[in-house]
């Protein structure tokens, strides 16, 4: 398969659209719950009046330097708005500005958070700052300055905000003289709409970054998926079809480590087990026939022969010494050669032991030396890979000399024997139940020849385990290779 065209309905275009559906809204809800967060800190941060003390200093600030920014004729406006709008941005730093630490979340919620104006004692508007692209200041009416102006004694005058879908805080600050008296007024409006508006409505920066972080997320995923895993499944699907057509030499070998690899390796040694039971069966079918064959014959076609040989026998006796006679024999003597013959074949067709499949032998020779020595018998047999006839020979050799320590030396009323397959070993063990071995019995004939016959094989391994009044292990492994 392409890996740069994966299937649409396959498992790269699924996965990773499942990637992108699932990647959106975790972005937009933890964008949110960060939002929320640091909006409740800044907002508690204007609730302990933040603001107030704000605009309390600039309003100082801008009490000194009044007659400056006014101009000699008292007239200058320009001054002024270049002054607010220094304040409002300084307002807006990321650090240090109108809450420390938590500022930024202006800019992040709002194009133009803060906004101001100064007003003379005439109520008259002498400098603003200019509107949001969503907005436009709130500027206190006539009423509210009258109001608010009466009672010159406070520090700042909080204004009631109007109806909005963004929080309104408003606040009107006096400048005063050297002698206390108020000659103007500072006007500051924080308005900021909530988190979950900006996060569902507002359009922002963030918006191309989470789609191109999808576009990058999605195609980063497909490339993966089918570089590394879908490859590897085809590997699977491939040798997997070609096993159920009965051909076997087709292997997977994904040799990584992870969970893919691992099912692969056990694929694999299913595959040879697979081929190795087929072939026993295949076996055990052809003998099956075999034999089935060769009593037909021994009961039909030989005992007719045979019969047939007495008749002539019988007749040639008849007849006497004739030239018929003479014919007779020769006819008798054809059918002898036809019962010899017969025998041959029949010979022939009856199946050894070194044609059964080894488990199949190891299993017919454990079962002729329970019928002699009246022990019972367990089998844990698993069909294991064709092994090379001096293997089985070997094996065999020495199930027949454990046997036998068993019956002359351990009085077992029980043994087991097993055979499997662990990856690319197979494994024979020999367990009784009887008295154990004495403390001189690793030094017997036996045992050495055993141990020489498992050690020999490749990669032979031999151990032997015996507990008084408990039983007698032996344990015998090897190394085999698949046969591709």
């Amino acid at each position: 398969m392409n890996v740069f065209r994966p299937r649409f309905r396959g498992l790269v275009a699924k996965l990773a659209l499942f990637y992108a559906l699932l990647s959106l809204p975790t972005l937009v809800v933890v964008e949110g719950v960060i939002l929320f967060y640091e909006f409740q800190r800044f907002t508690n941060g204007v609730q302990n009046e933040s603001l107030e003390h704000a605009a309390k200093r600039e309003a100082s600030e801008l009490s000194t330097q009044w007659s400056h920014l006014r101009g000699i004729q008292g007239t200058d406006t320009v001054a002024l708005k270049l002054w607010l709008d220094a304040w409002i941005l300084r307002l807006q730093q990321p650090r240090g500005g109108l809450t420390p630490d938590e500022s930024y979340i202006l800019l992040e919620l709002s194009d133009v958070p803060l906004g101001a104006a100064i007003y003379d004692t005439q109520l008259e508007l002498l400098a603003r700052t200019e509107d949001g692209v969503h907005w436009r200041l709130d500027l206190p009416t006539t009423d509210e300055l009258s109001r608010a102006t009466v009672d010159t004694d406070q520090g700042t005058i909080e204004l009631p905000g109007s109806e909005s879908e963004y929080t309104i805080k408003r606040i009107l600050v006096p400048l005063r003289d050297a002698g206390g008296e108020s000659f103007a007024y500072l006007f500051v409006e924080l308005r900021i709409p909530l988190p979950w508006r900006h996060v569902l409505f507002d359009s922002s920066f963030e918006s191309p970054t989470v789609l191109a972080f999808l576009i990058v997320f999605g195609l980063a995923s497909s490339f993966f998926l089918a570089a590394w895993v879908t490859r590897r499944l085809s590997r699977i699907k491939r040798a997997a079809s070609a096993w159920s057509r009965g051909d076997f030499s087709d292997r997977i070998d994904d040799r990584s480590s992870d969970e893919i690899g691992g099912l692969s390796g056990m694929l694999d040694r299913m595959a040879v087990d697979l081929k190795s039971l087929l072939r026993s069966r295949a076996q055990l079918a052809t003998l099956a026939e075999r034999q089935r064959l060769a009593r037909d014959l021994h009961d039909t076609v030989k005992q007719k022969a045979f019969a047939l040989n007495l008749q002539l026998a019988t007749l040639r006796r008849e007849v006497g010494d004739t030239a018929a006679s003479e014919r007779l024999g020769l006819a008798q003597r054809l059918t002898q050669q036809i019962q010899q013959e017969l025998a041959q074949i029949l010979d022939e067709m009856r199946a050894s032991d070194a044609e059964l499949p080894f488990a199949e032998r190891l299993r017919m020779r454990a079962n002729d030396w329970a019928h002699t020595s009246g022990t019972s018998l367990g089998f844990a047999v698993e069909d294991v890979p064709a092994l090379a006839q001096t293997l089985e020979d070997s094996l065999l050799r020495i199930l027949d000399e454990a046997l036998s320590n068993v019956l002359r030396h351990s009085r077992a009323e029980h043994v087991d024997i097993g055979l499997r397959r662990e990856t690319d070993r197979v494994i024979l063990s020999i367990a009784d139940n009887g008295c154990g071995a004495p403390e001189d019995f690793s030094n017997g004939m036996g045992l050495r020849n055993m141990r020489q016959r498992s050690e020999a094989l490749p990669g032979g391994t031999f151990k032997f385990d015996s507990v008084a009044g408990r039983g007698t292990t032996l344990t015998i492994g090897f190394q085999v290779e698949a046969s591709r």
